[in-house]
């Protein structure tokens, strides 16, 4: 009897150890959770926002060539078209590089200008199309608009009833 009650006090020590040993382990991966989440935070230009979504850069040359594939593919561009098209890419690419990078404009002021440049980049590629090739491209953008509305407007319902509130809300004033 005296064994068994011995055995039952050296179990019941193990499991006080292993859980005081759990439980220092749990508190040192919080401590040092949250001493790194605070280096991030602390880091010049870094917002926890920013520091949860993946960056994507790329060089204005890939942005370039990418254009005027897409647009090759798109609109069957001929040999001529590619070579007018090449100057207006470029220069729209290089100008909207240059309005994302000018810190002294304000959001809306960026908003304005980039919509400004994408509004002559529409119509300078417009003019090298012929009226087949306009329609076509035409048809291509709104199909893609919708396309990007539809998946809004689907990840908005998925976030659940006070985004979609938001969604709603903001669809109205627009």
């Amino acid at each position: 009897m005296l064994y068994l009650m011995k055995k039952s006090v050296h179990l019941d020590a193990m499991k006080i150890k292993t859980l005081i040993y759990s439980v220092i382990i749990i508190v040192a991966g919080v401590l040092v959770d949250t001493s790194f989440a605070q280096s991030v935070s602390q880091q010049p230009g870094s917002s926890a926002a920013a520091s949860m979504r993946p960056t994507r850069t790329r060089n204005p040359e890939s942005i370039k060539r990418a254009k005027l594939t897409r647009l090759k593919k798109d609109v069957a561009l001929d040999e001529q078209q590619v070579q007018a098209a090449t100057p207006i890419i470029d220069t729209y690419v290089t100008e909207v590089q240059n309005v994302k990078n000018d810190a002294t404009l304000d959001s809306r002021a960026r908003r304005l200008k980039l919509s400004e440049l994408r509004k002559r980049y529409d119509s300078d590629i417009d003019a090298l199309l012929t009226p087949e090739q306009q329609q076509k491209l035409a048809s291509i953008k709104a199909e893609r608009r919708a396309r990007l509305r539809g998946a809004k407007a689907a990840s908005g319902t998925s976030q659940g009833s006070e985004a979609l509130g938001a969604s709603t809300a903001s669809a109205a004033v627009q």
